[in-house]
């Protein structure tokens, strides 16, 4: 093997290892196919070591036709990806690589002759199965991903390209090798490095908020260690002669003097590493880390059962006084039909409804429900919650103006839709105080987080509340005004954008009114959500 080709094959060879074993380890949606087809490469890039080394060649031809489970291992991350539960393709995949895999292990010769020199009797209908059989699946990847969510049709694109990507590595460099197109399987070694890399990106793009995260520190994490890793032996074995007693090296001293030096190697090593992984990350997962947030939960879990306890009793009250106010709304509908004032009448109403509205952001707040995440489109989500904001406020005659260009992000989307209609009825009834008002809805993607604002004409936020603007029953619209305010509403949508590890601020642009900017990671979320 040339030093170019190892250079090569092993970083791919402990790369699709490295992906298999985390996504086992920290993967929630990665699935068993991807997995397999991480080590299933792993295997393919070990049977061309193998068979770049003249002593080794023989076996490795008894290896290399087990390369076809790769195509069972594509159908099986498509599956997975689309979320199908049909079993017979997969079945029919795997059991052809199977098959093809106890044909090479017992009776080689049957495929090709000796040193892969030339085509056996089952080579060329092998051949022509395995071509249908590609293009059957990625003509199904490609024709799922056409009527797929955008992430998801991401996903099988990937998959599309790593199946012809495996092919050109496969089954295609052992033919060509065959017809003597050319001279080592080796050269195949730059695809595979590729096809590796998309493996981790397909893994990582299906994996959503603190998995994510996770699973991108896990890898960063793993490269730092065998960098340590290595330079730790590599010093050792340099040494190992000088630190041994005696002339000679002995099996006793040299474990000896081995167990010493790796004694305190793991605690070195996660000090580096650790350290090292605050100044990367923002939210890093080393071993302290993790116990500071678990302290941290701990504190969380105690407010939250006060919460919940809350929510609890909020729930009594609220059915408590639903059960009067229906009777009220009864009783005015009677009163209506009995000639009593329509004035009255209304004003009663009235009063009814926004003691209904101040008990369902009570209980909105007092129990508020575990986040439902996925991918949504942004653009879709803000125009809804306008539309919605809007049909609340009938008769409000304020522009709304959308400067949102389509972007993906992971969220609750009927959370994020709550915090838009909040923050968009808000700016609404704002604006609704100035002749000629306004309201400008905006977002962008800014890193590896998008920033949403909502800006009004109105007159700002009250200095008096300014400080305490995101505390419960806080609110500048008191009784007597048009649109009274319970004071819930930014507090719930403090909370909704906390959990998804985000913020909500407020400010106050130049020209008057009111700003709000939310900021939402793209893809993570806190565990505690």
């Amino acid at each position: 093997m040339s030093s170019i080709a190892a250079l090569v094959l092993y970083p791919t060879w402990a790369i699709a290892v490295l992906l298999g074993a985390t996504a086992m380890r920290l993967g929630r949606s990665t699935g068993r196919g991807l997995v397999a087809l991480c080590f299933l490469l792993a295997y393919w890039v070990a049977a061309l070591v193998l068979y770049s080394h003249p002593a080794t060649r023989t076996l490795a031809g008894r290896f290399i036709p087990s390369g076809m489970l790769l195509a069972g291992a594509f159908v099986h991350a498509g599956r997975d990806v689309i979320g199908s539960r049909v079993r017979a393709p997969l079945v029919l995949a795997y059991g052809a690589g199977v098959a093809a895999g106890l044909i090479g292990a017992f009776a080689p010769g049957w495929l090709y002759r000796p040193g892969l020199t030339g085509p056996g009797p089952l080579f060329l209908p092998l051949a022509l199965v395995s071509a249908v059989g590609v293009f059957l699946v990625v003509g199904w990847l490609l024709h799922e991903g056409r009527r797929a969510p955008p992430a998801q049709r991401a996903r099988l694109l990937l998959l599309s390209v790593l199946n012809g990507l495996a092919v050109l590595a496969g089954g295609g460099a052992v033919g060509a090798l065959m017809l003597g197109w050319i001279d080592d399987l080796v050269v195949t070694a730059p695809f595979l490095l590729v096809a590796v890399l998309l493996v981790g990106r397909t893994v990582l793009a299906g994996e959503l908020g603190r998995a994510r995260q996770m699973f991108g520190q896990a890898l960063v994490y793993g490269a730092i260690t065998a960098t340590l890793s290595a330079g730790g032996l590599a010093l050792l074995f340099v040494l190992l002669p000088y630190l041994v007693p005696g002339a000679r090296l002995s099996l006793g001293w040299t474990l000896f003097v081995i167990f010493c030096a790796a004694l305190p190697l793991d605690a070195g090593r996660m000090l580096v590493v650790e350290g090292l992984g605050r100044r990367i990350f923002a939210q890093p997962t080393g071993v302290r880390d993790l116990a500071e947030q678990i302290e941290r939960t701990e504190t969380r879990v105690e407010h939250v059962e006060r919460l919940a306890e809350i929510g609890t009793i909020t729930s009594a009250v609220a059915h408590e006084i639903r059960n009067p106010l229906g009777v009220i709304a009864a009783q005015a509908k009677l009163l209506e039909r009995a000639g009593a004032s329509p004035a009255s009448v209304a004003a009663l109403r009235a009063q009814v409804e926004r003691a209904r509205r101040f008990l369902d952001d009570l209980l909105r707040y007092g129990k508020p429900r575990p986040l439902e995440l996925a991918e949504i489109d942004l653009r879709a989500v803000v125009e809804a919650s306008v539309a919605a904001a809007k049909d609340a406020l009938a008769g409000a005659s304020v522009d709304v103006a959308l400067d949102v260009p389509p972007l993906q992000l992971a969220a609750d989307r009927s959370a994020l839709g709550d915090v838009l209609i909040v923050l968009v009825q808000n700016a609404v009834i704002a604006s609704g105080e100035r002749d000629g008002g306004g309201v400008r809805v905006r977002a962008r993607a800014d890193g590896a987080d998008i920033e949403i604002s909502v800006e009004d004409d109105g007159p700002g936020v009250p200095p008096e509340i300014e400080g305490r603007l995101f505390e419960p029953f806080v609110t500048g619209r008191g009784r007597d005004h048009k649109h009274p305010g319970t004071g819930l509403g930014l507090a719930i949508a403090q909370r909704w954008i906390a959990r998804h590890g985000g913020s909500l601020r407020h400010e106050r642009p130049v020209r008057g009114g009111a700003r709000f900017v939310v900021r939402l990671p793209v893809g993570g979320v806190p565990a505690r959500a």
